[in-house]
């Protein structure tokens, strides 16, 4: 069961209403959102090193950032210790429709969907059916 989620876009509109559309249809959810994949990879590192709380179950990651783009990210994401990715999974969540960026999201292993913007109750719900 997905109890944490992980918002990661540089548009902080588009994370307040993917964080709006998570809490008003799964309002259990505890939804922690990021402007920077560097920001949200610190915390994430941060996580494994001082406590024992487990990683996000799920993050929503787009790919078309700058500083450190997705892809940059799910490449330092892949090197976090593999017993403490096993429970953390990611969705890429995009703009972008090019067949190449898809085809490389399936070359990680942790990357389980693809999802195009913008996000709506109908293509998120499909995560949470079991």
């Amino acid at each position: 069961m997905v109890k944490d989620i992980f918002l990661i876009d540089d548009d902080g509109l588009v994370n307040f209403l993917n964080q709006e559309i998570i809490k008003d249809s799964y309002p259990n959810k505890n939804v922690r959102s990021f402007e920077s994949a560097t920001a949200a990879l610190e915390v994430l590192q941060e996580i494994i090193k001082t406590s024992n709380s487990p990683l996000p179950e799920l993050i929503l990651l787009d790919i078309n950032m700058p500083v450190m783009d997705g892809w940059e990210f799910l490449d330092e994401f892949e090197q976090l210790p593999k017993s403490q990715l096993e429970n953390c999974k990611v969705i890429i969540h995009t703009s972008s429709i090019d067949p190449r960026d898809i085809a490389k999201a399936k070359t990680y292993p942790s990357v389980v969907d693809y999802l195009t913007k913008p996000l709506n109750i109908h293509s998120f719900s499909k995560i949470f059916t079991p």
